[in-house]
């Protein structure tokens, strides 16, 4: 079976906790991408996903928001780089998440692993 670095994307985008749910948004169509990676002076303490986008723009957040305002902050899920794709489905089912930061064997993200990539894997199965 495969492993999580073999199937995840990468780099990750990165957003400090102060930039606007604007600018993370535009940020996000622009690389094309679902999630981003929320840090405070460039550690890691949260996500924020397409999701909550939506969320946020439905409970009347306004664009000039900060992004810690409407991501979810505090302990990231991650998963390291060698594990096998099973327990990234595993953890992504179980926490009921749809993007998982992967993170290298020293802790720095490194990649991101999201339920479209493991279904493009298990759909030849």
């Amino acid at each position: 079976m495969k492993r999580v670095k073999d199937i995840m994307s990468s780099p990750v985008l990165q957003v400090e906790a102060n930039t606007t749910l604007q600018e993370t948004c535009r940020l996000m169509l622009e690389k094309g991408v679902g999630s981003v990676v929320v840090t405070d002076n460039g550690t890691p303490r949260g996500i924020f996903t397409d999701r909550d986008a939506v969320k946020a723009i439905a409970s009347g957040a306004s664009p000039m928001d900060e992004i810690r305002v409407v991501a979810t902050m505090g302990e990231l899920e991650t998963i390291n780089e060698e594990a096998d794709i099973k327990l990234a489905a595993k953890v992504m089912s179980e926490r009921k998440i749809r993007h998982l930061p992967v993170v290298n064997g020293e802790g720095e993200i490194v990649g991101m692993v999201t339920v479209t990539d493991l279904s493009m894997e298990i759909k030849d199965l």
